[in-house]
């Protein structure tokens, strides 16, 4: 009859296997310091340290550079591995054969360090220890098939990055503006210059860069500088271009040496002049971008600015990932592409303010906004100098006498009405200070005049004589009630403008016709307008809010609204507008300004314009004009009868 061995299962106890240094023990069974010993192992294979393990064969140096050979791709990430059921397996006392023990090992690599959250890497492997009954020792049958199934300690281990699709950036009837396109990336391969692996000259580096640069039409002088300061044998990108672009030819690039295209997908709009500092741009990362945020690695990209950068985590998704070994899939995740962000833009309404403002010779802009809801349907910037300045929605500049219906607001708390009988002098004096008319104002305005016609022909020292009528911090709250605010719901970095508080006197009647101190940007004067014809305060978006926010509560009435609208109207009838007055469609409520810029020779004049028709409120600005009316009046007029045929 054959003898049986005796098996049993142990479950290991959870023993601190910090201070445990040898697998011995005093007592006499096996079982007693099994858990102790599978324990000690789990922390081996974790960690790599085998130096505290006996081997019954095999040896803790190769077992070591097994281990350091599967971390390596996976840099500071660790795993944890915990013994699960031991199966003890005990011959007859009178057996040759020695106590045994089969350890699972179950392994579980946390990838939210390398941004795949909420996933785990799980395996098991099993280990053999063998029992020295005269040493009271558990020695390890080593083999690197412990540390991963079917591994041999040498095979290359590899961690596949799979990019998720970026997100696309929506226009105001829910169609894609931005999504990713086929493009070349062109640049200096300085390993295509290098002779047997020694980097090119520095004249050679030098001639390559500037034919380049003068190719794409960049800065030569910076590109340069980045080419020689580069890699020895690095690609030093100049431009991205759209694939359907043709302004450069494969042979314009391949006449340059060392000059090399890369073929890739970028996050674009249709055009790069479709407004690239609010939609904003998709670059390379950073060292100070993956420095914060560690999921990131080199060679993604990430927004750098506007939408693309205020919307990253929605847009950019979660990479996938795959864990290989000599080039076979052990593991993987899935990418999850990106969120698309839904904005208020008009793209047919934004090339048409762009062209407007392309065409002028001066920096400016146009905002146009949707007063029912606040959409912001166009805001295009326009900067000879600096494309890359926002001015539509960040710069601010004095208001001239746009600024007046703000003004008037608080005057018409303060008692007036549209046909309050004010006098309009020619000049008038306030703490030392003389504040006039324009040139050429009409002198039949001169003396009492309803107030709606002070407005409409934008008599200065109504305004300035009321100075101590109404005060600034009254002046300060009409501006927030009619959205010049701090607090921007635009989706993107903007401001609105600045009203002081504390102004008095001279300088108090100067911000009253809009100069002095206060300022405002395109966006703020396009969101008073948006109030009026609202009739309550309009927060303006760009970007459409995931989930509905409630409705702040209005600072101005439909009453108040309506008065302003009654000032607004004959600007088109009779004021500086009147050109406005045969287009089609629904009233036009309207008000110039001028405000001065500069000092003495070097002065000049920024002009404004505001204008409402229908559900469309529209702010259009000027750095450098002659008058609201004659510079930025037909502009306006350009806008109106496009956004008629758009909407």
């Amino acid at each position: 009859m054959s003898v049986v061995s005796r098996s049993r299962l142990i479950v290991p106890s959870a023993v601190g296997v910090a201070a445990v240094l040898l697998l011995t023990s005093c007592g006499e069974d096996p079982a007693e310091t099994v858990d102790e010993a599978a324990e000690t192992l789990a922390a081996a294979v974790a960690g790599g340290d085998f130096s505290s393990l006996s081997f019954a064969s095999g040896d803790p140096e190769t077992m070591a550079a097994a281990v350091q050979n599967l971390q390596e791709p996976f840099d500071d990430l660790d795993p944890r591995v915990t013994p699960g059921e031991i199966s003890l397996d005990e011959p007859p006392e009178d057996s040759p054969r020695p106590v045994t023990a089969t350890v699972p090992l179950q392994h579980s690599w946390e990838l939210a360090e390398l941004g795949i959250e909420g996933e785990a890497w799980t395996y098991e492997t099993s280990a053999e220890l063998v029992y020295d009954q005269e040493t009271a020792t558990w020695a390890l049958e080593a083999e690197p098939a412990i540390i991963l199934p079917d591994y041999t300690g040498a095979d290359s281990i590899s961690l596949v990055t799979t990019g998720a699709d970026r997100g696309r950036i929506m226009d105001d009837d829910g169609r894609a503006m931005v999504y990713n396109r086929d493009v070349v990336r062109l640049g200096i391969d300085k390993a295509q210059l290098a002779q047997d692996g020694v980097p090119a000259e520095e004249d050679t580096l030098r001639s390559s860069a500037e034919a380049l640069a003068e190719l794409v039409e960049i800065p030569v002088d910076p590109y340069v500088e980045s080419v020689l300061s580069g890699g020895d044998l690095a690609f030093v990108e100049a431009i991205t271009l759209r694939r359907s672009e043709d302004e450069v030819t494969a042979t314009d690039v391949e006449a340059i040496p060392g000059a090399a295209g890369i073929y890739d997908q970028m996050s674009l709009a249709d055009s790069r002049d479709f407004a690239p500092l609010l939609l904003g741009r998709v670059g390379p990362v950073t060292a100070e971008s993956l420095e914060a945020d560690p999921s990131l690695s080199v060679g993604d990209s990430i927004g750098t600015s506007g939408i693309q950068a205020s919307y990253e985590e929605t847009l950019r998704g979660t990479p996938g990932m795959a864990i290989q070994q000599d080039g076979e899939t052990l593991y993987a995740v899935e990418p999850v592409d990106g969120g698309d962000v839904d904005t208020t833009m008009v793209p047919r309404l934004q090339n048409l303010a762009q062209e407007i403002v392309d065409e002028q010779d001066t920096s400016g802009a146009i905002v146009a906004i949707r007063p029912s809801d606040g959409g912001v349907l166009a805001a295009a910037s326009h900067d000879p100098e600096d494309g890359q300045v926002e001015i539509a929605t960040q710069s601010t500049y004095a208001p001239g006498s746009t600024f007046k219906v703000v003004s008037a607001l608080a005057m018409l708390r303060g008692g007036l009405t549209p046909d309050t009988e004010v006098e309009c002098s020619n000049r008038t004096t306030v703490h030392g200070q003389s504040f006039g008319n324009y040139t050429g104002f009409p002198s039949e305005y001169l003396g009492e005049i309803p107030f709606r016609d002070a407005v409409a022909v934008s008599c200065n020292t109504v305004f300035a004589d009321a100075y101590d009528d109404v005060t600034s911090a009254e002046v300060h709250e009409a501006a927030v009630d009619l959205g010049i605010t701090e607090e921007t719901t635009l989706g993107v970095p903007a401001r609105m403008g600045s009203v002081p508080q504390d102004s008095e006197l001279n300088l108090h009647a100067s911000n009253l016709f809009g100069q002095g101190v206060v300022e405002s940007s395109t966006l703020g004067m396009a969101t008073v307008t948006a109030s009026i014809a609202a009739g309550h305060t309009v927060a303006p978006h760009l970007v459409v809010p995931e989930e509905e926010s409630e409705t702040p509560e209005s600072g101005i009435t439909e009453d108040e609204a309506e008065d302003l609208r009654t000032l607004m109207t004959d600007t088109v009838n009779f004021g500086s507008l009147e050109s406005l007055v045969e287009l089609p469609g629904e009233p036009i409520y309207a008000k110039t300004g001028t405000a001065e810029a500069g000092d003495g020779e070097d002065s000049y004049a920024h002009t404004w314009v505001i204008a409402m028709q229908g559900d469309l409120a529209v702010a259009i600005f000027l750095d450098e004009g002659e008058f609201g009316g004659s510079t930025n009046g037909p502009l306006l007029q350009e806008f109106l009868e496009g956004a008629s045929a758009i909407l």
